[in-house]
């Protein structure tokens, strides 16, 4: 599920990402697919319904299992990387 999309829901829902924009269909970490697939979760995300069930459902999930932990991982990655994309935005926007 490109690590569940929850790395988007994560960024959706997360208050400091507050100023990023993110348009829909959004596909999972590529990390996250193989969980996805056994969570039941779509890999394509295709509304913020979606992104916050895929959220929700990720973090409920137990760190014991590698799969869950490196698709936490790289939903952290994609959320310092849209984060960075923002503030570069917003300097070139000033």
């Amino acid at each position: 599920m490109r690590f569940l999309i929850v790395a988007l829901a994560v960024i959706i829902s997360a208050p400091a990402m507050a100023e990023v924009t993110l348009t829909f269909p959004v596909s999972i970490p590529q990390e996250c697919v193989e969980l996805a697939q056994r969570e039941h979760v779509p890999i394509l995300i295709t509304n913020r319904y979606e992104a916050t069930k895929a959220k929700i459902k990720l973090y409920r999930l137990s760190n014991s299992d590698p799969m869950v932990l490196g698709c936490k991982q790289a939903v952290g990655r994609l959320k310092a990387a849209m984060q960075d994309q923002e503030a570069i935005a917003s300097t070139t926007r000033k």
